[in-house]
């Protein structure tokens, strides 16, 4: 009996010491593995756009959150209160990502702003998604801006999301002269962190006729961040470029997912059966600066809350996407098309704009 004692005593010993080791040796294997972007970063410029015979006085922008090819219509989202961690089989994401293509080849647009596009990831059984769009608008060059890189998330435990490899991408029919990741301020606490998106801006410049430039912000926000200290963080960093760039003399355009509601639209301007989810928030109160636009089809939702597969009228939806542009920018026309969220659960925002001086003096 006092052997069996002994043996056990052991054990616990060798269990306590190796749990002893873990407790010391993981902090520093967090932080080795931890991706820490920097404040700017240039992004690479790959492709071949088409050089105008001089700059664009009119753009046309799509913007559309893809979400990784694997938030379907019968898709739920664990963190959104679903059970799915990831679409059910790759042959999934390769029908979600082929319908995404063929509509983007359909409808191709001077600047098209991308979200959550996958280039290496397990949730997306690692299918190369940038290199698929790319090929469905191969008369615009494109950069990536990543915000999510993590060579393996071990939550949820019994079925982990694992390595993820994605971000922003962003195609322009005209040559880029800039491309710039811009880090966002704010971030989750230690060690979540170092399995969290690093949100970014992604800067996009090309010439406009008047001598300056066309300046596109191209985001995609925080979400799931109950009360918005993030977001508030985010959008302040956000009105001091944009007005620092308007300043500058630059015709700016904001655009992506906002993860806000927009244009004055709240819980209640679209029927649904759902709890409103702790993440809906609007753009603060007076952030929109003078003179500046929002460009957005309040009459269609963007978005589709994703705690269960998506039934009309039953899911809590909203607009979260869309475009906001500065002075001496006219709005010609702007509209999200309503896809029943069959390949995505967000829809695609058109947005047609002009520098209408410009145009009056050409003439």
């Amino acid at each position: 009996m006092g052997g069996k004692r002994s043996r056990w005593k052991r054990i616990l010993v060798v269990v306590s010491v190796l749990l002893g080791l873990l407790l010391v040796v993981l902090p520093g294997v967090l932080l080795l593995f931890e991706w820490r972007p920097e404040a700017l970063m240039q992004t690479p410029v790959l492709g071949r756009g088409t050089p105008p015979d001089r700059p664009p006085a009119t753009l046309f922008l799509l913007s559309w959150n893809i979400g990784y090819a694997g938030l379907s219509r019968d898709a739920d989202f664990f963190m959104d209160g679903g059970e799915q961690v990831r679409p059910p089989d790759e042959s999934r994401v390769r029908r979600n990502l082929s319908a995404t293509v063929e509509y983007l080849d359909r409808n191709g647009a001077d600047i098209v702003l991308l979200q959550e596009v996958d280039r290496d990831a397990s949730r997306s059984f690692g299918v190369d998604q940038v290199a698929a769009v790319s090929k469905a608008l191969p008369g615009h060059v494109y950069a990536r801006a990543i915000n999510f890189k993590v060579p393996w998330i071990p939550y949820p435990l019994l079925r982990p999301i694992g390595r993820v490899e994605s971000g922003l991408v962003s195609f322009s029919r005209y040559p880029l002269t800039r491309a710039v990741r811009h880090q966002l301020p704010g971030s989750h606490a230690w060690p979540v962190r170092v399995f969290h998106l690093k949100r970014c801006l992604h800067e996009l410049r090309l010439p406009a006729p008047d001598g300056r430039d066309w300046v596109i912000l191209h985001l995609h926000l925080s979400a799931f961040d109950p009360g918005g200290a993030l977001r508030r963080q985010q959008m302040d960093y956000l009105k001091e470029l944009m007005l620092s760039l308007q300043k500058e003399g630059h015709h700016v355009i904001v655009g992506g997912d906002w993860n806000h509601a927009l244009l004055g639209v709240d819980a209640g301007t679209f029927p649904h059966r759902a709890e409103v989810p702790d993440w809906f928030q609007q753009v603060p109160e007076g952030w929109t600066p003078a003179g500046w636009q929002w460009a957005g089809d309040e009459s269609t939702p963007s978005l589709r809350a994703t705690n269960q597969p998506y039934i009309k009228g039953e899911n809590f939806v909203t607009v979260v996407d869309g475009f906001l542009v500065g002075p001496e920018i006219e709005i010609r026309s702007v509209r999200t098309t309503d896809l029943g969220f069959e390949n995505s659960d967000h829809h695609p925002v058109h947005l047609e704009v002009g520098l209408t001086s410009v145009e009056q003096s050409v003439r």
